[in-house]
């Protein structure tokens, strides 16, 4: 039978603190990785979601722009969305910070042809054409719409 022997480091007070302090360095840097985690996801998510492009031309909502079918509709966040054609997806990022409460909305669609967004009470109806893609961001009740997007629907 072989016995075990110990470093003799581990058994004086000095090796004891520097067992504890590594014990201690483990079960800080757990929660400290998930944080990174957390906010390393949502910075991407912010990231992804910030499209850049021209602005949608904003047009007079009328009956013609929709169609005799007349527009698909859907809410988000208490916003209204009012599209022609395609599809869409739609992501709250949160805003920037850790403890936010806060989100904003954004959200892509296909090939709409023509939108409106209703927030707040106000209708914006922009026309960015057919076969275009577009993304609508609204934050903090402003809502903007921009030709462009990755979403293909």
């Amino acid at each position: 039978m072989t016995t075990m022997r110990r470093h003799p480091l581990l058994d004086t007070f000095g090796g004891q603190i520097l067992n504890l302090a590594g014990l201690m360095l483990v079960v800080v840097a757990i929660p400290a990785l998930m944080i990174y985690e957390t906010w390393s996801e949502q910075v991407q998510l912010r990231r992804a979601w910030d499209i850049a492009g021209p602005a949608c031309p904003v047009v007079e909502n009328t009956a013609s722009v929709f169609g005799a079918k007349g527009p698909k509709t859907f809410e988000y966040g208490a916003i209204r969305f009012d599209r022609r054609y395609g599809h869409v997806s739609c992501v709250a990022p949160p805003e920037r910070g850790m403890v936010s409460d806060s989100v904003y909305r954004v959200c892509q669609f296909s090939a709409p042809a023509a939108l409106a967004v209703t927030s707040e009470g106000r209708t914006i109806t922009y026309k960015p054409g057919a076969g275009r893609r577009a993304t609508v961001t609204v934050r903090d009740g402003e809502v903007g719409c921009v030709v462009g997007g990755w979403f293909k629907g």
